[in-house]
């Protein structure tokens, strides 16, 4: 059996180096509110369904969208258009019940096994990210956190938890030939001073699953959303590397701006990426960015093009592989996406009316801004950037019981049950132009 391995700064294949070019899935095994127009984290967003239409639709709803959402056909244009590899985020809900939290959960198996059967037959390696431990790794939604702090950093029985599932995991699939590795924490964010703690986490999730795999590569990321690995101090084990995300627009808006003069923005996206690269390269390892990418929804396709284009160009400059975010949502940066006359899509147009990701990072700015008049001091943008997840947490709450569950209620089953099926391939358009420009670069 041949497995992809570390030899100095490259990735190598049967003797040969390879560059692995992808994509990121999307919000398949681990549901983000804003790639579905949905809100609330997976959890509620599930328990939502679940109240409104009783616990085995809920399952059949989930169950359905998760076969529909990736099929061979998915596959077989990743495939076809040059790409090798598919970033793959998933739930720890869907391995762990929290109830019974000693036994392991067969519905996240059944899944992986579902989609190593499609990608081994396509030439598709896979890369499965652990998007959401308990607790949350970080304060955000796509960590599945429904309070705003990241509490997994605060309990070692959460951490436990986590290795013995990722050693499950390996020791079921230790000599799958079309997996890659294991991208082994999707963005920690500690929040506050770290005393060794994502080292030592790291290290001791490393040790159990060397146990019973030493064919995979693992993937570790920085703290601070992936961007910050001053907090890495080495690596011991030879088949381990480093993935990054690089989300210069986050940080910096401005860079999205169609009069932005693009020979200037470059400049900024190499000088930002140079500053990313600059810490990595003291391991002499492969690299790998796990996620890149800009919001379609927001902005023209064309100048979309544009910002992936330079982006990809500077992978290529510095021979870093890549899974673009991402391959399919409800329309807001996949590549694939729901016709817009679609249920899904008309249920999410319905949702927009009253909530968007944006309107909730607003909302959870305005109202920490607002608490702060009740206080003597000036509101600090650091505990402003902290206070505002927990005030979102609480908005989670409101979504759901005055957005989502009566717009379910006023749907019902029998509209609700067919949405899934918008995700299926042939229900889907996508964007030539996108993967026409990815073609040029696989």
């Amino acid at each position: 059996m041949e497995f992809v391995k570390i030899q100095g700064k490259e990735f190598v294949y049967k003797g040969e180096p390879i560059q692995f070019k992808g994509l990121g899935v999307g919000t398949w095994l681990n549901l983000e509110h804003f790639m579905l127009g949905i809100p609330t984290p997976d959890k509620m967003m599930k328990e939502a369904f679940a109240e409104v239409f009783g616990e085995e639709n809920k399952t059949q709803f989930f169950r359905d969208f998760t076969y529909n959402f990736f099929t061979e056909e998915d596959a077989k244009l990743l495939s076809e258009n040059g790409l090798n590899l598919i970033r793959v985020p998933f739930n720890y809900r869907l391995f762990i019940d929290d109830e019974h939290p000693g036994q392991l959960r067969e519905e996240g198996f059944r899944y992986f096994d579902y989609l190593f059967d499609i990608c081994r037959k396509h030439g598709i390696f896979v890369l499965p990210d652990l998007h959401t431990v308990p607790g949350g790794q970080n304060p955000d939604w796509h960590s599945d956190n429904q309070t705003g702090v990241p509490q997994f950093w605060e309990f070692g029985v959460f951490q436990n938890q986590i290795i013995e599932l990722w050693k499950a995991i390996a020791s079921r699939y230790a000599d799958e030939t079309c997996l890659l590795g294991y991208d082994l924490l999707n963005e920690p964010f500690l929040m506050k001073s770290d005393t060794g703690r994502l080292q030592s986490f790291y290290e001791a999730l490393i040790s159990a699953i060397r146990k019973v795999d030493s064919n995979h590569i693992l993937f570790i990321e920085g703290d601070h959303f992936a961007m910050d690995f001053t907090r890495i101090q080495r690596l011991s084990d030879e088949q381990t590397t480093l993935t990054f995300h690089f989300y210069p627009t986050v940080w910096e808006p401005d860079l999205c701006d169609i009069g932005y003069d693009r020979k200037k923005r470059k400049a900024v996206f190499e000088e930002r990426f140079q500053t990313l690269l600059q810490d990595l390269q003291r391991f002499e390892r492969p690299l790998l960015c796990g996620e890149a990418g800009y919001d379609i929804a927001g902005h023209s396709l064309e100048h979309v093009m544009v910002m992936v284009e330079d982006t990809l160009e500077l992978f290529e400059k510095y021979k870093v592989s890549w899974t673009l975010w991402c391959y399919k949502d409800a329309s807001f940066m996949g590549v694939v996406y729901p016709k817009a006359d679609s249920l899904w899509m008309k249920f999410a147009d319905e949702i927009h009316k009253e909530w968007t990701h944006y309107k909730e990072m607003d909302m959870g700015n305005e109202i920490a801004e607002t608490m702060n008049t009740y206080f003597p001091l000036e509101l600090d943008q650091e505990f402003q950037y902290m206070i505002q997840f927990r005030i979102r947490g609480l908005l989670y709450l409101f979504q759901k019981e005055q957005i989502l569950k009566p717009l379910l209620q006023k749907l019902g089953w029998d509209h609700v049950r067919k949405m899934p099926e918008s995700f299926l391939f042939e229900n889907c358009e996508y964007y030539g132009e996108y993967l026409n420009l990815l073609k040029r670069f696989t």
